[in-house]
């Protein structure tokens, strides 16, 4: 049952796109900045778009089994990463560092789900 984790990866793959493009996409929900980053955020941001533009396409493209579940995998220790790296940072705005925590302990966790189908 691959069309799980297909589908979640052709979401972050889209996503990274999205950030790459406009960076204020990630960053101003998070807290980060407001409707423009300044240029160091922008770069951040912009790194972070670019591994979730290539996981998101190895979890659309890998073959079932092994390499799938591998890229699912690599994606959870991401979004984890992510929820981490905000609780462990300090934010300005503390509602917006709860929405980024909870943001990457969600997509961790659908994409745990998804592990699971593609396990099956």
């Amino acid at each position: 049952m691959t069309w799980l984790p297909r589908t979640l990866g052709v979401l972050t793959a889209a996503y990274g796109l999205s950030t790459l493009v406009r960076p204020a996409i990630f960053a101003k929900p998070a807290g980060l900045s407001g409707a423009e980053p300044p240029a160091p955020i922008g770069i951040l941001v912009r790194a972070v778009g670019v591994r979730d533009l290539a996981n998101g396409i190895a979890m659309a493209a890998a073959p079932a089994g092994a390499a799938l579940q591998l890229a699912v995998a690599a994606r959870i220790a991401g979004d984890l990463g992510d929820a981490l790296t905000f609780a462990l940072s300090p934010n300005e705005d503390p509602a917006a560092r709860k929405k980024a925590i909870g943001v990457g302990l969600g997509w961790g966790a659908l994409n745990v789900v998804g592990l699971l189908a593609a396990r099956r």
